[in-house]
């Protein structure tokens, strides 16, 4: 069988050769031009009797013509199954990037590849990704990547996210774990982690993500706060995770729980690896209404402290014993064991 593919490979490549139209005419055509022209321009300065007189003395080996048809043969049947070759591994389109995100680090083998296609492609470090597509580790590799100013992002082992392209920032985890910080200062841009099992936004923090087939959706906070909504209890609405805090989302509903020394531990030596670039905060930024605070910070919150005081504002970082609040005056700190309740207002 693999004979006779074999001789009607040849006998087109012949039949092209000798003028009959067929799917490798072009190449054929292709090739007839390149050897027509001439590869090298003689330099100017030299004259034709004595590029004549040199090419009279020169060495040259006269091959037999059918030797020379052979050769051409060969060359054309080189190209021809090349071009062959092309049009049947395509490379997966690149799009647009008009995100920002990079590929800063790879350990192992990273690849990428579009919904509309299943050929995988190699990453390298440096590369842009964009809109629509999906990316892959390998068990036992990691991906960095650069999301923004101050945003960064890990896909750990055996890991698929796909870059969605509705909104500026969303993202669907369709398996494995990432590690994401977002810089306190970003709110202005909506960060949306979607999964099988819910919805993931984020305040400015860095957390963890991990889907799987087994465990469903599980969030786990390090600094900042994330807020997380389960797909099967719409009307429970959103829980918002602390530091320290972790929630999984299930087909069932979903499960609070506290992470545990050794957790925060590990998690905190995951993104020992992750380096962002760090943007200062002012803390003498103020606004003239609510309305501007809003509009920066897309919410507004009210915060009730153990003594009775009401404060309002916008909760821009939190750690294990202090959260800071942006109110229209300035940020203040406020001690984390003296807040009663937190409402969201809009």
């Amino acid at each position: 069988m693999k004979g006779r593919m074999d001789e009607n490979f040849e006998h087109k490549i012949r039949k092209a050769i000798e003028g009959e139209k067929n799917e490798f005419s072009s190449s054929i055509d292709k090739l007839s031009d390149m050897l027509s022209k001439s590869w090298v321009s003689p330099p100017s300065n030299i004259s034709f009797e004595e590029i004549y007189e040199k090419a009279q003395a020169s060495k040259v080996i006269n091959f037999k013509k059918p030797l020379l048809y052979t050769i051409a043969s060969a060359a054309a049947i080189l190209i021809g199954a090349f071009g062959f070759l092309i049009l049947q591994n395509p490379k997966v389109a690149p799009i647009k990037n008009e995100l920002g995100i990079s590929v800063t680090k790879i350990i192992g083998k990273g690849y990428l590849f579009s919904s509309d296609s299943e050929k995988l492609l190699a990453l390298n470090e440096g590369e842009s990704v964009g809109y629509g597509q999906i990316l892959k580790t390998e068990p036992g590799s990691k991906l960095f990547l650069s999301i923004a100013k101050g945003e960064g992002m890990i896909l750990e082992e055996s890991t698929e996210l796909e870059i969605m392209k509705e909104g500026k920032q969303s993202f669907r985890l369709r398996n494995g774990s990432i590690l994401v910080h977002l810089h306190k200062n970003l709110k202005k841009d909506e960060f949306r982690i979607l999964t099988e099992a819910g919805l993931v936004e984020v305040r400015g923090t860095k957390f963890e993500v991990r889907e799987s087939l087994k465990e469903g959706t599980i969030v786990s906070v390090l600094e900042g706060r994330v807020a997380a909504k389960s797909i099967s209890e719409p009307n429970r609405g959103e829980q918002v995770l602390q530091p320290g805090q972790k929630i999984r989302l299930e087909a069932k509903g979903f499960q609070r729980t506290f992470l545990s020394s050794a957790e925060q531990k590990d998690l905190g030596a995951k993104f020992s690896e992750l380096h962002v670039d760090e943007i200062a905060r002012s803390s003498e930024k103020s606004f003239s209404n609510e309305d501007d605070l809003f509009n920066e910070y897309q919410r507004l919150e009210r915060v009730l402290l153990s003594n009775g005081e009401t404060l309002e504002g916008v909760i821009v970082d939190m750690d294990e014993n202090f959260m800071y609040l942006q109110t229209l005056e300035k940020e203040i700190k406020i001690q984390r064991d003296s807040v009663m309740e937190v409402i969201q207002l809009r």
